[in-house]
C-alpha cells in the first residue's frame, strides 16, 4: 500500500474512533464515518467491506500488540529491583500511547467483540507459555499456568483500565509503585498497611 492510501486508511480509522466516541458501534454507518472523514462511501469501501471488517481490523490490531508488548520477562527477574520496574514502566508508556482508544474500545457496550477479554487472553496465552517453559518453576505450579497466568494478565490489565479512568492524578511513577508494592507483598497486606 502506498503513502497516500496508508493515510486514507488512517483516517478512516481515526474516524471510527471519533465516531465511537459519540455514539454506540450499532448506531454507526458507513454514511457517518465517511460524512466525518470527509470523504465518499466508494472511498471506504476501497479500505473495508463494511464497518465489522473495519472493526475486526481495528480490534485485531489493538489485541495483537497488547500480545507483542506484554513483557514476559518479569518471570526471570527479581520483582523488586530497578530492571523490573523499567520493564513495568515501558509496558505502561506503551499502553499510554493508545489510551484513547482502549478507553473507547472497552466503553463500547454493543461492539460485538470484548476487546478487555480478548487483550486478557491474548495476553495470558504467552504469560502461560512461558510459564510452561521457566526453568525453575515447579511441576504443581505449572499444571495451574493458565490460572497465574489469567490471574496476572487480568490483575495488570484491571489496573490500567483504573489509571486511565483516574484523570490523570496519577502519575505513571505512582501506580508501578502501587503495582510493584501489590506484587511483592500481596492485596490484603498492602491494604493493612500503615502508610
Amino acid at each position: 500500500m502506498d503513502h497516500r492510501a496508508d493515510r486514507m486508511k488512517s483516517l478512516i480509522i481515526r474516524t471510527f474512533f471519533d465516531c465511537m466516541e459519540k455514539e454506540d458501534f450499532s448506531q454507526i454507518t458507513i454514511g457517518k464515518i465517511s460524512e466525518q472523514a470527509l470523504i465518499n462511501r466508494s472511498t471506504f469501501y476501497r479500505y473495508f467491506s463494511d464497518k465489522y471488517e473495519l472493526r475486526d481490523e481495528v480490534v485485531d490490531h489493538i489485541v495483537q500488540d497488547f500480545a507483542d508488548h506484554m513483557e514476559v520477562d518479569f518471570l526471570h527477574m527479581d520483582v523488586s529491583d530497578a530492571e523490573h520496574t523499567r520493564a513495568l514502566q515501558d509496558c505502561l508508556a506503551h499502553l499510554c500511547t493508545q489510551k484513547r482508544e482502549l478507553e473507547i474500545l472497552w466503553k463500547q457496550q454493543l461492539l460485538g467483540r470484548n476487546v478487555f477479554d480478548e487483550m486478557m487472553n491474548a495476553g495470558a496465552r504467552k504469560v502461560e507459555t512461558e510459564i510452561q517453559n521457566h526453568p525453575t518453576i515447579s511441576p504443581g505450579k505449572k499444571q495451574f499456568a493458565d490460572w497465574y497466568a489469567k490471574l496476572l494478565v487480568n490483575n495488570f490489565l484491571v489496573t490500567v483500565r483504573w489509571w486511565f479512568s483516574r484523570k490523570d492524578d496519577i502519575s505513571p511513577q505512582q501506580i508501578t509503585a502501587m503495582m510493584k508494592r501489590h506484587m511483592i507483598s500481596g492485596t490484603i497486606p498492602t491494604l493493612k498497611e500503615q502508610s
